[in-house]
C-alpha cells in the first residue's frame, strides 16, 4: 500500500469512526444528527472507492455524483441545528438534484446513449470542489443569520453547537479552498500528481482531526442529552432533589442579578458555593441541570452578558470594560466575548450602539 492509499484509509477509518460514533446516540440524537452521520459516511465511502479503483475504472467514476452530495448533507446539517430552518422535501430534491444528474449522465456515457462524456473526469473534480464550496459559503451565511438574530434577543447566549458549526464551516472552506487550488494546478502542470494527490489528502485528513478535537474539547456539540443524563446518574445519590434544585437554583439566579457575585474576578467554585449555600459537588450538579452548563461557561456568560451592556451603554474603553466585567486579563475578555457574540467587543459596539442609542434617546426610562 502507497503512502497515499494509507492517507487515504486513515481518512477513511475516521469518518467511519464518526458515523458510528452519531449512530450510537440515542433515537432522538441520531435523527437530529443524521445529515452529519451521512455527511461522513459518505466522505469515508469515497475514500474507500478511491482506494479500490482506477482512475480508468467505471467504479472511479461514482466519486463525482457521490461527492456531489457533500455540500447538499452539510448545508442540511447546518440548517437542522439551527431554529426555524427546516428545509422543505422539495428543498432537499433541489440540493441533491445536480448530483442525480451527473449520475443520469454517467449511466447515460455507460450505455452508450451518449458517445462521449459531456464534461472530463479532471473538470468534474473541480466543479465538485466549487460547487461543495458554495453550499458551505451559503450554509455559513445563513448560520451567521441566525446568530445575529440570537444576538439581538437581549440576554441571549450564544449557544455552544452554533460555535461549533461556525468552526466546522470554516474548517470545510479552508479544505475546499485548498482543494481547489490543488485541482487548477494539477490541470496547469504546475504540481506533481504524484506528491500533490498526497498533500490534499493529509489535508482532509487534518481536517477531519480538527473536527475530532473540536468535539473532544466541547462534547456537548455532539452529546447534549446524553451528559446530561450521565450527570444525573452522577449525582443520583448527592441528595439534591428537585425541589432543591428549584429553590438554589431561584437563590444563584438572585445572587448572580442582585448581588453580581460574577463581577469580582477572583470568584471561585467553591466561593460562589458557599454563598449559596451548597458544596461544590452540588454546585456542579445545580449548575449542570438548571442552567446546562459547567461553572467556568457560566461565570463567562454572566461576565459576557454585563459587558455587552457596558460597550453599549457607556463609553468605557473595552479594557475598562473587561475588569469592570470580572475579568482577569484582557485576552480572557476578548476569547470569551467572541465566543459567545461571534464578534469582537469594539465590532459588537459598532453594530448595537448605533439602534440602541436611538431607541435610548426616544424612550421615556426602564421599564419598572
Amino acid at each position: 500500500m502507497s503512502f497515499q492509499d494509507l492517507i487515504l484509509a486513515s481518512s477513511a477509518t475516521t469518518c467511519l469512526l464518526f458515523a458510528f460514533l452519531l449512530l450510537s446516540l440515542e433515537h432522538k440524537l441520531r435523527k437530529s444528527s443524521r445529515y452529519l452521520l451521512s455527511y461522513f459516511a459518505l466522505i469515508g465511502l469515497v475514500q474507500l472507492v478511491d482506494i479500490a479503483s482506477g482512475t480508468s475504472d467505471t467504479l472511479h467514476l461514482f466519486i463525482v455524483p457521490m461527492a456531489l452530495m457533500l455540500g447538499p448533507l452539510f448545508y442540511l446539517y447546518v440548517g437542522s441545528q439551527t431554529p426555524n430552518q427546516t428545509a422543505s422535501q422539495r428543498q432537499r430534491c433541489l440540493l441533491f438534484l445536480p448530483a442525480g444528474l451527473f449520475l443520469l449522465h454517467i449511466v447515460l456515457v455507460k450505455t452508450a446513449v451518449l458517445t462521449a462524456p459531456l464534461i472530463a473526469h479532471k473538470t468534474a473534480l473541480l466543479v465538485l470542489a466549487t460547487a461543495e464550496l458554495v453550499y458551505v459559503i451559503a450554509a455559513y451565511f445563513r448560520l451567521k443569520q441566525t446568530s445575529q438574530l440570537l444576538r439581538q434577543a437581549p440576554g441571549a447566549p450564544e449557544p455552544v453547537k452554533l460555535s461549533w458549526l461556525h468552526s466546522l464551516c470554516h474548517l470545510n472552506m479552508l479544505i475546499l479552498v485548498f482543494e481547489i487550488i490543488y485541482h487548477i494546478s494539477h490541470s496547469t502542470g504546475a504540481l506533481s500528481v504524484a506528491h500533490s494527490r498526497v498533500f490534499i489528502n493529509a489535508a482532509l485528513q487534518l481536517f477531519l482531526l480538527l473536527i475530532a478535537w473540536h468535539v473532544i474539547r466541547s462534547p456537548e456539540v455532539i452529546y447534549t442529552e446524553q451528559q446530561r443524563l450521565a450527570v444525573r446518574k452522577k449525582y443520583q445519590k448527592s441528595g439534591l432533589t428537585p425541589a432543591l434544585s428549584a429553590y438554589y437554583g431561584r437563590k444563584l439566579d438572585t445572587l448572580m442579578n442582585d448581588e453580581q457575585l460574577f463581577l469580582d474576578s477572583e470568584l471561585t467554585l467553591s466561593t460562589l458555593a458557599e454563598r449559596v449555600g451548597l458544596n461544590q459537588h452540588n454546585l456542579s450538579q445545580l449548575l449542570n441541570e438548571h442552567v446546562g452548563t459547567r461553572y467556568h461557561d457560566y461565570i463567562n456568560g454572566c461576565r459576557v452578558r454585563h459587558a455587552a451592556e457596558l460597550l453599549t451603554t457607556t463609553d468605557c474603553s473595552v479594557e475598562e470594560v473587561a475588569y469592570r466585567s470580572g475579568f482577569g486579563t484582557r485576552a480572557a475578555f476578548y476569547a470569551a466575548f467572541k465566543r459567545h457574540y461571534q464578534l469582537t467587543p469594539a465590532k459588537w459596539r459598532t453594530q448595537s450602539q448605533r439602534p440602541d442609542r436611538l431607541r435610548q434617546s426616544n424612550s421615556t426610562g426602564p421599564d419598572e
